[in-house]
């Protein structure tokens, strides 16, 4: 069996190194300045321009960590990585001279990140090469990379030191570029259409605007207990109410629950508010919104996910929750018209569900064990029931349902939430008042009532449309990542004892 080198023993290595650097006043971590004059290129910008460059013989430089070093005798070859790329530099002691060519083989290690000087050349094997004919100590790394022993692919050393899994595997790059990618494009794709950024409080005296349970701290100062938002929803309306009419934000949110493949405690959503629209309004926009994403992020409309090709073509086919659930539970729910006989019928067919439980729990309990699993291509399921949806206006023909809608995708995506706004302080408040009772009944997802916002209902709010989209979900979708902690640069782990 091969030994693995000890990182103790390469820490002590590197240390002596840094002595040694320190012994001739050579400092291993100085500040950044471009004094020579030269322009510093990323290394993609010169592959690019390659054949000018090299063709005029002009002096550039590339800065960057050493990712392999290969030494031969009066000559050493290694690649230099930067942000966009890599490219191999070339060091001979006729170009940088022998104290400056020794210092290189005696103190340098993959990691270091050095500064490099020189003209473009081609090798004899055919490799663009910088011809290095100054270098300068940049950063002393006192560590070696990952890939320098057995790589990194274990999945909970990638998650806890992200660094080294940005270090040492592109695909983690490239997941974490395509979720920049994405939120450039949807500011570009609301500010294109008018929505107008803005920002709400994260620290909130009530939670609301969604489902779920809270995160809890005290503010000293005011001696009162505030919460982490779950959504930004209630106060996105309440600025409709001030007059704005298209309204955005990219919010941080935070919900004290599970963690899976498809939940993180901290996640990031885009919601959006538009007076003087309806849920109709909002499946169109949805559909314009993914064929400006797709191409935008360098994807067709039919993309792959986890081996399952999925069609993002408009437009989308609707179906209502209760034609979802005749088709894919056999069952009817307006033949159970209240909690009780609804519950029955659920405990029948095996859904963990308890008495303790309101009728949109367990509504939400049929959906999600009996339909959600088998909807792979993207469909907008509109017309969820009243109990379901405290937020949302009714459907004028039949009040029973809700103007809601939710595109799912790929087997249990649900790629977002939106409905036509309620704004009937009465019904809202009514609906609040259900809440708190579940509330006091256990249920430690319902919504609080606010007291302030149906005042400011009170003062009217336009008749709007709005929708939440988890960005954390879409990325993992669009970058076919199996799971959130892929998308989310540093997830919620458990503490290590």
């Amino acid at each position: 069996m091969t030994k693995l080198p000890n990182p103790i023993d390469e820490e002590s290595t590197r240390l002596e190194k840094l002595k040694k650097l320190q012994s001739i006043n050579l400092n291993p971590f100085p500040s950044w300045s471009g004094q020579t004059g030269a322009k510093r290129y990323l290394t993609q910008d010169l592959l690019t321009d390659f054949e000018r460059l090299s063709q005029r013989e002009e002096r550039v430089t590339i800065a960057g960590r050493l990712k392999t070093i290969r030494a031969h005798g009066g000559s050493t070859f290694a690649h230099l990585e930067d942000a966009s790329g890599q490219l191999q530099i070339y060091l001979k002691k006729d170009s940088v001279g022998d104290e400056s060519y020794y210092l290189f083989q005696d103190t340098i290690d993959i990691g270091d990140f050095v500064y490099a000087e020189g003209t473009l050349t081609v090798t004899k094997r055919g490799e663009k090469t910088l011809l290095v004919q100054h270098w300068k100590f940049l950063v002393k790394a006192l560590l070696p990379p990952p890939e320098k022993f057995h790589g990194l692919q274990d999945v909970e050393p990638r998650y806890r030191k992200r660094y080294l899994d940005l270090i040492a595997n592109t695909e983690s790059r490239r997941i974490a570029d395509g979720r920049i990618t994405l939120i450039k494009a949807l500011r570009e794709f609301f500010d294109a259409e008018n929505f107008k950024e803005v920002e709400t409080p994260i620290l909130q005296p009530l939670y609301g605007g969604a489902a779920a349970r809270p995160f809890k701290t005290h503010h000293h100062a005011l001696d009162t207990d505030l919460y982490l938002r779950i959504a930004p929803e209630l106060y996105l309306k309440r600025l409709l109410i001030g007059g704005f009419e298209k309204v955005y934000e990219i919010a941080r949110c935070f919900r004290n629950e599970g963690i899976d493949h498809a939940h993180n405690p901290e996640f990031t959503q885009i919601e959006f508010y538009w007076a003087y629209a309806n849920y109709e309004d909002l499946m169109v926009l949805t559909e314009k919104l993914f064929q400006y994403l797709l191409p935008r992020m360098g994807l067709s409309m039919q993309i792959e996910y986890q081996g399952v090709k999925i069609d993002f073509m408009p437009p989308f086919p609707r179906k209502t929750f209760r034609e979802l659930l005749i088709e894919y539970g056999k069952i009817d729910i307006e033949e159970y018209p209240d909690a009780h006989a609804l519950l029955h019928k659920a405990q029948t067919m095996h859904i963990e569900v308890t008495e303790h439980d309101g009728k949109g729990k367990i509504l939400d309990e049929l959906y999600k064990t009996l339909v959600r699993p088998h909807i792979v291509q993207p469909l907008f399921m509109i017309n969820h029931p009243v109990e379901l949806s405290p937020l949302a206006k009714r459907v004028e023909s039949d009040p029973r349902y809700t103007e809601r809608m939710q595109l799912l995708v790929a087997g249990g995506f649900e790629l977002c939430n939106a409905f036509s706004e309620l704004n009937d302080p009465l019904d809202q408040e009514t609906r609040f008042k259900e809440q708190e009772r579940l509330l006091e009944a256990g249920d430690e997802e319902a919504q609080r009532y606010d007291a302030d916002f149906i005042t400011a209902l009170k003062h009217g709010m336009p008749p709007a449309a709005g929708l939440g989209m988890g960005i954390d979900r879409l990325t993992a979708l669009l970058m076919n990542a199996p799971n959130l902690k892929e998308v989310i640069l540093f997830p919620t782990l458990r503490p290590l004892a």
